[in-house]
């Protein structure tokens, strides 16, 4: 990939980071943090539902202490044989986005002054601070991340040694919503075969992370 074409995907995925979030957060995966409106007598079924995956019944689970993940890295000339190269590539970067999500639904429990460190360790601008933003508005109604989601990344484009990098994953978020933690009542519910599309850069330490993630409403997986 050449640099006009690396700057294209930057710009892109820059002009669809708001629509980005909001699709991953409303009606992306399970739902993330977001000011849409909801019933606490029923359950939304919510294409996308950008949640925090989690074990713990969120009604029960108060603040919790995030210590961030282990990032995977790579360095972009850590083998001269470029099947291996890319094979490193995408392991680092699917490692990364699973320790996003592990991240991303844990974010409400986590302590506002924590949560821009713990993201720092799998995400960038401009979703990293539109998670923070995000998380923020969760509290302000009474919300959290229930359940948890299972990824199944696929590739299309490959990463060819650059330092922005594509990903789609067929993501099964049928476990996995927001709930009224006072009523512990279910405000949404994500659908097992969600189409996401996610946007990572590699930082000049070699961690690969998240920029940005869209939910691909035409796409079935």
């Amino acid at each position: 990939m050449n640099r006009s074409r690396l700057s294209l995907w930057r710009i892109a995925g820059r002009l669809t980071a708001t629509a980005v979030f909001i699709a991953g957060c409303t009606s992306s995966t399970a739902e993330a943090p977001t000011g849409s409106s909801g019933s606490g007598s029923s359950v939304m079924a919510s294409p996308s539902v950008a949640d925090v995956s989690t074990s713990r019944s969120p009604s029960a689970a108060s603040s919790v202490v995030t210590t961030p993940p282990e990032p995977a890295t790579t360095e972009a000339s850590a083998s001269p044989d470029p099947a291996a190269r890319e094979a490193t590539d995408r392991a680092a970067i699917e490692t990364q986005w699973v320790a996003f999500w592990d991240v991303y639904n844990r974010i409400v429990r986590t302590p506002s002054e924590q949560r821009q460190r713990a993201l720092e360790s799998v995400a960038v601008d401009p979703i990293l601070s539109e998670i923070v933003d995000a998380a923020a508005r969760f509290d302000s109604q009474g919300l959290d991340y229930y359940g948890s989601v299972v990824q199944h990344p696929y590739w299309l484009t490959p990463v060819d040694g650059q330092a922005f990098a594509v990903m789609r994953d067929c993501q099964d978020q049928s476990q996995y919503g927001s709930v009224y933690v006072a009523t512990n009542v279910k405000r949404s519910v994500g659908v097992d075969r969600n189409s996401l599309q996610a946007g990572f850069v590699r930082g000049d330490d070699g961690v690969w992370r998240v920029q940005n993630f869209q939910h691909l409403e035409n796409v079935p997986c």
